[in-house]
């Protein structure tokens, strides 16, 4: 009996191999968010899908529109919109980035166009073993009106669907990347 209280109190933690923690307060106009994300990953494959500018909005909720405006060495433009909804709030979201790049390691952006008025966030990646720690601070001033009871819970509940579907695209690709090479046909015989 034992045996079984434990497969049974361990299946919920395989279902979740990436554990996520955020934290978002409000003070006055502006929102912080910290969120960490440790899973098992590798490093480069992490590095692939926080910098794939132009495919976020495929896997990213709420992002209706993801592109690249320009590159130069490390620091990169992004132009990126869409919307965050709770119940039946809805609050567009315009946003030009200026991103810089510090591979395999750190990804800073801060907004320099759209509808806030201050937006700066970071990227940090941390090789912890076979896992990988991701980890996100941002500040975000809107330059749009949000309501005073519900703002916290939309940009907690906006960035933890946000960060959770980075950390499955990530994991879905790590998954693609250890399954085996199909084996050559026989075709030719």
């Amino acid at each position: 009996m034992p045996r079984l209280l434990w497969l049974v109190l361990a299946i919920p933690a395989l279902c979740y191999p990436a554990e996520i923690s955020l934290q978002a307060v409000r003070h006055g106009d502006s929102f912080e968010v910290e969120a960490t994300a440790e899973f098992e990953a590798d490093v480069t494959l992490a590095w692939e899908v926080l910098t794939d500018y132009d495919r976020l909005s495929e896997f990213i909720p709420g992002m209706h529109s993801s592109r690249i405006i320009s590159r130069s060495n490390r620091s990169v433009i992004v132009d990126q919109s869409g919307d965050a909804r709770l119940l039946f709030f809805s609050f567009p979201i315009q946003v030009r980035l200026e991103v810089e790049e510090f591979p395999y390691e750190r990804i800073v952006s801060r907004a320099i166009g759209g509808n806030f008025k201050e937006m700066l966030g970071a990227y940090a990646l941390e090789v912890r073993g076979r896992r990988l720690l991701l980890r996100y601070t941002g500040s975000l001033t809107p330059g749009f009106g949000v309501p005073p009871l519900i703002g916290t819970i939309l940009v907690r509940n906006t960035m933890e669907k946000r960060l959770g579907a980075m950390v499955d695209e990530i994991m879905r690709r790590q998954r693609l990347h250890e399954l085996p090479a199909p084996a050559p046909s026989d075709n030719g015989r």
